[in-house]
């Protein structure tokens, strides 16, 4: 199974993933990895692979100021990339706000 929680920073993601599916793996703070993944000259679109299976939360990057800086705007779209591919795949996708589930994909455990 493969779950994926998005929201704003500071939410309750991890949290609520830990509670809800205790028996999945956590990755946390995909977007962290995203930003490794391209200083390092490679594809994070490869890191989906890795998420199927696993609990993962992932801090939303497209909401907001868009980034006059090429690389942050280049960043925060390929985390959005990475997100949408990982969604298509996940049994379940929750939006978290203030510690609060909110189905978008999937049902409740």
């Amino acid at each position: 199974m493969t779950v994926l929680f998005t929201g704003g920073a500071y939410q309750g993601k991890a949290a609520l993933a830990k509670r809800l599916y205790p028996a999945l793996p956590l990755e946390t703070n995909l977007q962290d990895r995203v930003r490794e993944e391209l200083e390092n000259g490679r594809d994070p679109m490869a890191l989906k692979a890795r998420l199927l299976g696993k609990a993962v939360t992932c801090d939303e990057t497209g909401c907001g100021v868009v980034p006059v800086d090429p690389a942050m705007e280049g960043w925060r779209e390929a985390v959005g990339r990475l997100c949408c591919a990982l969604a298509a795949e996940a049994d379940a996708v929750v939006r978290v706000t203030a510690g609060v589930p909110q189905w978008i994909k999937g049902e409740a455990p």
